[in-house]
């Protein structure tokens, strides 16, 4: 979905209680501030990229809502069947520990090409990633990493001491967004073909020039049939669109 761009914070070398951290995720005012606020965060514990994604448990299928990782590697990562290949998913669906690539035996030989275009942007790998459940059909998960330069410099103790305060700060931020994202309404509203195909291709982190390329229209058609989306489900932004889809089985 949108990829927000935040100012680079320079990282702190000791955290204090994540009870204050928490209450600044608590506070956001909407999906959009606090994704900016969890990127600051995640940036004071040394780390510079995040990705949220919600899966759908029943399916499963992975849906990118928020990241801050390149525009290249977010449309790589955002492709539909990653959530069938990545090995990574069928594990996390039942678990609730923060997990590593390393930790399940898997080099990345699946997806190169996400892997690859890590090192080429000088981030990281593997990611941490932290695993968020609740009461629905539908997990959170989050991955952070930090540069290839931060990890060297501040060295591996400081991540396994951020790898600890993560979880609780992950667990609200989940619980947050869904609050931030649920409709006010019942009913699920009446949506045209055309506009259910477009939420699909939303859901798979496609840009308005991508969604016109591949359904052969216009981005001023798709502009529009986007704005009446955000109007029918009552929201602001196409990542809560795309939640608010997920919640009312749109898609």
């Amino acid at each position: 979905m949108r990829q927000i761009q935040v100012e680079r914070l320079a990282p702190i070398p000791a955290v204090e209680s994540n009870g204050s951290l928490i209450d600044f995720i608590l506070t956001s005012p909407d999906e959009v501030a606090l994704g900016k606020r969890f990127q600051k965060i995640i940036q004071m514990l040394g780390f510079s990229h995040f990705i949220y994604s919600q899966i759908d448990v029943s399916q499963p299928r992975l849906y990118m809502i928020c990241s801050t990782y390149p525009d290249e590697i977010r449309r790589v990562w955002a492709d539909s069947s990653v959530s069938v290949r990545d090995p990574l998913i069928a594990h996390v669906i039942n678990r609730t520990t923060p997990v590593r690539r390393t930790d399940i035996g898997d080099d990345g030989s699946w997806a190169s090409d996400i892997f690859v275009g890590l090192k080429d942007f000088g981030i990281h790998s593997p990611a941490w990633h932290f695993p968020v459940r609740d009461q629905t059909n539908y997990m959170g998960l989050f991955a952070v990493t930090p540069t290839k330069a931060d990890y060297e410099a501040l060295g591996k103790d400081h991540f396994d001491h951020a790898e600890m305060l993560l979880p609780a700060l992950c667990n609200q931020a989940h619980e947050t967004w869904c609050q931030l994202t649920a409709g006010g309404g019942e009913g699920a509203p009446s949506l045209s073909d055309r506009e259910i195909e477009i939420l699909s291709w939303l859901s798979h982190g496609k840009s308005t020039e991508d969604i016109a390329e591949i359904m052969q229209i216009a981005e001023r058609t798709v502009n529009y049939h986007v704005a009446n989306l955000k109007t029918k489900l009552g929201v602001e932004t196409r990542a809560h669109a795309v939640a608010q889809a997920m919640r009312l089985r749109l898609i």
